[in-house]
């Protein structure tokens, strides 16, 4: 005859509370290791912009510029690079080719070995390219300097109109170890077409009078 075995209740609660502890540890390391297994996503890396060093400056000098009909005018180009190291510039010019006619663009003494990449007048339209760069072997531009040279001749007819000679926004400065224009800022010049160039006044040396009124003579006469 059998006899029945009576589990205090407090064991019986112990055993059990180990039995559910047993179960909980297994499955949180059966959830760990399932995350091991699954590949993990890499975190997408937002690149930071860099900052790019525009900050070479075109200008036309003088600024205004005179102008007589039949004779040639002439302007400088002038680069400001700033800090950047320029290897080439784009000038594009645009005129009203009912006031300027026979614009022509040559290379400035910034340029020691220059190389023209580009030399198109378009008379219709009064827009002309001008493209110039320096050779592998030449050192890059740095500092301030006249980089090109234009003149140009006024229509008859024209006295007392006046026009511009600008830099459109196209125009282009290429610097070593940067892939877009740095190319801050361009201006171009006001052309003012008159009969004759002004000059200064010049000065009556024969008196010594400085009030701006000429010598009066002595009384009694001479």
């Amino acid at each position: 005859m059998m006899r029945k075995i009576h589990m205090p209740r407090k064991t019986l609660a112990l055993i059990s509370g180990l039995v559910l502890v047993t179960v909980i540890l297994f499955v949180v390391a059966l959830n760990a290791s399932e995350k091991q297994k699954a590949p993990q996503t890499p975190t997408a890396v937002t690149p930071q912009p860099t900052a790019i060093p525009v900050h070479s400056i075109l200008t036309i000098n003088p600024n205004p510029l005179i102008a007589i009909p039949g004779q040639p005018a002439q302007a400088e180009i002038n680069i400001d690079t700033s800090d950047n190291d320029v290897t080439a510039v784009q000038l594009e010019f645009g005129y009203d080719p009912a006031i300027i006619s026979n614009l022509k663009v040559t290379s400035g003494p910034m340029f020691t070995n220059p190389v023209v990449l580009l030399n198109k007048d378009n008379a219709a339209t009064g827009r002309y390219t001008y493209a110039i760069g320096i050779t592998p072997n030449s050192k890059v531009l740095k500092g301030q300097g006249v980089v090109a040279n234009a003149t140009f001749t006024v229509r008859p007819g024209t006295i007392g109109k006046s026009t511009q000679l600008g830099l459109l926004p196209t125009s282009l400065v290429t610097a070593r170890g940067v892939a877009q224009s740095v190319l801050k800022e361009s201006m171009g010049t006001v052309v003012n077409v008159s009969a004759v160039q002004p000059t200064q006044q010049p000065l009556d040396r024969t008196s010594t009078n400085t009030s701006g009124k000429p010598p009066v003579p002595p009384k009694g006469g001479f």
